[in-house]
């Protein structure tokens, strides 16, 4: 028998045992006194007033909230001295909902392969644990924490709808929120290199701009309307704001997610402090190209420019097949990577020396090629004495050490299954330095001689 002929007469059988349901409950409150059923009465008349009452101060909060929208507006114009050329559009959405809109944007984005091609990327640095659910966690980890966004695809401003601009601390939020879409208007973030897929550096260092400059604007509205209940929501949100997933996200990509917040507000603060907002404005025609920009500023500036030398690979694949992850990992990045190692301390003054890299990931994250240049041989040399000391940390075993030659050889040996990891470090000239990372010594060798010129010795 066809399925659908089967709802017929299960319709008529839950048809009659809701008319038996309700027969019983018509004689039950015949049976009741007519005090209760007066109580009854005005207990739904009291529901239907209060249901009533919430729906006309939701009316009035968002009236209330369209009014305070547009005062922020002008407010946000002044501030940034720039005008928007036409309406802000406005989207309220739940936690739900918001987070179904950041899953939609990483999707348009980056297809799941590629996300966890990413992830393996990044794990082959031991930057991520293996198998990181990567796109999970970002959505997780935004849909917690995002109060308000600006999509620049979509030229739209989305809202929470719990976030009520009576709140100070929303206020301030959406004046950060509305810099973006001051800055979509006026210079079309799209045309920065913000989902430079082969070039994280790049697009970290565009993110720093756009929110840095944010960031700027935002600190100058809450400076303007601090008051005593300004500072006492703004507590009252960093005591309440949910951090779990914060808590959770491996340490890289909490790193990675202020810092376009705190290194782009120096940056911004950097280039203002020469010239205002006017200044600030001219940078969108020729953005930070490295996160080495933002954080050394003097490194963008014309007078001592320092732009990131590029790395090129005659041929970037191997045994036949393309690399899983193909980027540059950036000043900020080898920060990150550093500060893993025995002499954290000196992470940073080590990632100074960064002029440029590339690096190529294959065989599920077990092989790596990072193609580093250096500032000079002593930073060439400090960075290979950083990454052996990230490699000692993480592997937890003893070090064998060979080489000769403009190299050397280390293998951590891994005594639970007999096998390990080998790092050779190849120094193509006193300033450029490539590092290969291998589960086996075929590999190495094979990588060696097709990545760093010179055959295993």
């Amino acid at each position: 028998m066809p399925k659908a002929a089967l709802f017929v007469p299960l319709l008529l059988i839950a048809a009659a045992a809701a008319s038996v349901v309700a027969w019983q409950e018509h004689r039950q409150l015949e049976a009741e006194s007519p005090a209760v059923r007066k109580a009854a009465l005005l207990a739904s008349e009291n529901d239907g007033l209060r249901d009533a009452l919430a729906a006309a101060q939701r009316q009035a909060s968002d009236a209330q909230n369209v009014l305070r929208r547009s005062q922020i507006e002008r407010d946000v114009t002044a501030i940034r001295e720039l005008p928007f050329t036409e309406p802000v559009v406005y989207d309220v959405l739940d936690r739900a909902g918001i987070r179904q809109v950041v899953a939609g944007k990483l999707s348009e984005q980056y297809s799941d392969l590629e996300m966890q091609n990413i992830s393996t990327g990044l794990s082959a640095f031991g930057l991520l644990p293996p198998d990181f659910p990567l796109k999970d966690t970002y959505v997780n980890l935004l849909g917690e924490q995002i109060a308000a966004f600006y999509d620049q695809h979509q030229h739209k401003l989305f809202m929470f709808q719990d976030a009520s601009l009576e709140n100070a601390q929303n206020r301030v939020i959406l004046a950060h929120e509305l810099t973006h879409a001051l800055q979509d208007q006026n210079f079309g973030l799209l045309k920065l290199p913000l989902e430079a897929k082969n070039n994280d550096d790049a697009a970290e260092a565009a993110s720093a701009l756009i929110e840095g400059d944010a960031t700027l604007v935002m600190s100058q509205y809450m400076a303007k309307d601090l008051t005593w209940h300004t500072f006492a929501d703004t507590v009252t949100y960093s005591a309440t704001q949910s951090m779990e997933q914060v808590r959770k996200a491996p340490h890289y990509m909490r790193e990675m997610l202020v810092f376009p917040y705190i290194k782009g507000q120096q940056f911004c603060a950097a280039v203002y402090a020469r010239g205002g907002f006017p200044a600030l404005s001219a940078v969108y025609a020729d953005p930070p190209s490295s996160t080495a920009q933002i954080l050394h500023p003097e490194k963008y500036f014309p007078e001592t420019r320092e732009n990131p030398i590029p790395v090129n690979f005659a041929d970037t694949s191997f045994r036949g097949e393309k690399p899983l992850d193909d980027n540059v990992l950036g000043e900020m990045g080898c920060r990150i990577l550093f500060s893993r190692s025995a002499a954290a301390d000196t992470a940073d003054d080590t990632a100074a020396g960064w002029r440029g890299d590339r690096y190529l990931v294959f065989d599920h994250g077990n092989a790596l090629v990072w193609r580093t240049i250096w500032r000079s041989p002593e930073a060439a040399a400090a960075a290979v004495t950083a990454f052996r000391s990230v490699c000692d940390e993480r592997f937890k075993s003893s070090r064998l050490v060979s080489g000769g030659s403009g190299k050397q050889s280390d293998f951590w040996a891994d005594s639970a299954s007999g096998s390990g990891h080998f790092l050779t470090t190849v120094h193509l000239d006193a300033n450029e330095v490539v590092f290969i990372l291998a589960t086996n010594q075929e590999s190495s060798d094979l990588l060696q001689q097709q990545f760093a010129g010179a055959s295993h010795g």
